[in-house]
């Protein structure tokens, strides 16, 4: 699943209004957009959204602006990353709401891998809150600390290699590890960030963190089931 600008870009509004609301104060769009570096009319689009799905509330005039609507431990990444882009599915036929109009549907092998890849994507992104993100506690944060301090046992090359397939790889090489292993993985596909970490929560292996590299990026994986 690869996470949109509009997602990206709302979720760091939502971050920018919780960390500037001081006094309980509406946040101008303009100082959001500033502090952010977003284009000020696609932001707009952005908050026009979010207050349309219930996360904030705005306030018009010279002093109007912009306040979270829900407390942020009430609102996840999945709530807003629906609201902006829709189901985090990573492909039309994933899950049991699918209204995909594949003619291999029924036999096709790997509706059940895009369907499992689908669940994980929400159990992590719906059990990260706005506040776990403010409060540091997301999962790539602490594991990215993790992932300094620790040495592969093996190497894994997906750069170049388009989502889901670094999914397919990663999973062939972990049944290779032994409980405990590190694996270290490289992509450079965007869709990465959401997918590797997702795969990780799914399958009961930990997620030790990402270092982004310019366009490339290194994910730890220990093996743990």
């Amino acid at each position: 699943m690869l996470i949109s600008s509009k997602s990206e870009y709302g979720l760091r509004a939502l971050m920018d209004i919780a960390l500037n609301n001081d006094d309980d104060k509406p946040v101008s769009r303009s100082g959001i957009a500033e502090r952010q570096q977003i284009p000020l009319p696609y932001l707009t689009q952005v908050l026009r959204q979010l207050v349309n799905g219930g996360l904030l509330n705005s306030n018009r005039g010279p002093s109007g602006g912009y306040m979270l609507k829900i407390d942020p431990r009430e609102i996840s990444l999945l709530d807003v990353i629906t609201i902006l882009q829709g189901p985090v599915s990573p492909t039309t036929c994933a899950g049991v709401d699918s209204d995909s109009d594949c003619q291999r549907f029924d036999t096709c092998g790997l509706v059940g891998v895009w369907s499992q890849l689908k669940s994980a994507n929400e159990d992590v992104l719906g059990s990260t809150s706005l506040k776990d993100i403010l409060s540091g506690r997301g999962s790539v944060n602490n594991g990215h600390q993790a992932g300094n301090e620790l040495n592969p046992d093996v190497k894994l090359d997906c750069i170049g290699i388009h989502c889901p397939m670094p999914i397919v790889k990663i999973t062939e090489k972990m049944r290779k590890l032994d409980s405990g292993q590190i694996l270290e993985v490289w992509a450079d596909d965007e869709g990465a960030k959401a997918d590797i970490p997702a795969w990780c929560m799914g399958t009961g292996n930990e997620f030790m963190g990402r270092e982004e590299f310019g366009d490339q990026m290194k994910f730890l994986i220990r093996k743990l089931v």
